[in-house]
């Protein structure tokens, strides 16, 4: 999680519920728990193999984020780690077209060598196809992955492809995925990332 797109996104959503005249999602989206939210999608025929959620993508990419920004201390994280030689990648389940179009308006300064998002026909996280390709063009060890999720399907993604997992708070994660005993560390801000390295939990 490196961008904070939630308020913008959970407008488009319910803004495409509305259009097919589906009731919109009554929540704060800064505290909704996501697996009743992504439930009721899924219970309102809305989900990932739907037109809404064909629709959805359309609405965001062309949506002007007034409100998506940089999670605080993100850039600056980035950045460290850049200049210790980190290979960095996403590995996002949001549209490749639209995660490519946000990279370069956020993180213009920010060379990431790989950036994989949704594509339709591709296996979707928590299929680890698409994680393993970016491993597998880099010719990394699996042992020199270090995998940053904020939710369950992170969780089960880098599980699933055998490789370390840190998992944030400040994204759209439950009680139950902090709960998880597979991430390495649950951490509350991207600083805590440079103080993983300092203590020798990530090694680079």
């Amino acid at each position: 999680m490196i961008l904070d797109t939630i308020e913008d996104s959970f407008n488009c959503v319910n803004q495409v519920l509305v259009e097919f005249n589906i009731a919109p999602y009554e929540a704060d989206y800064r505290t909704m728990h996501y697996p009743t939210f992504r439930k009721y999608l899924n219970d309102n025929n809305a989900g990932k193999k739907t037109q809404v959620y064909s629709r959805y993508i359309e609405v965001f990419a062309n949506h002007p984020l007034d409100n998506t920004k940089a999670f605080d201390g993100m850039t600056d994280v980035l950045c460290k780690l850049q200049q210790l030689g980190v290979i960095l990648a996403i590995c996002s389940n949001r549209d490749e077209k639209v995660v490519k179009k946000l990279t370069k308006r956020f993180f213009k300064d920010i060379d990431f060598k790989y950036i994989s998002g949704f594509r339709r026909g591709v296996p979707d996280k928590p299929d680890p196809f698409r994680l393993n390709q970016i491993i597998e063009s880099e010719g990394a060890e699996k042992s020199e992955v270090i995998y940053f999720g904020d939710k369950d399907a992170d969780i089960k993604v880098a599980e699933n492809a055998g490789v370390d997992l840190v998992l944030v708070t400040y994204g759209q994660g439950s009680p139950e995925d902090y709960a998880s005993t597979y991430p390495l560390r649950v951490i509350d801000k991207p600083e805590e990332i440079m103080e993983l390295i300092n203590e020798g939990i990530i090694h680079i």
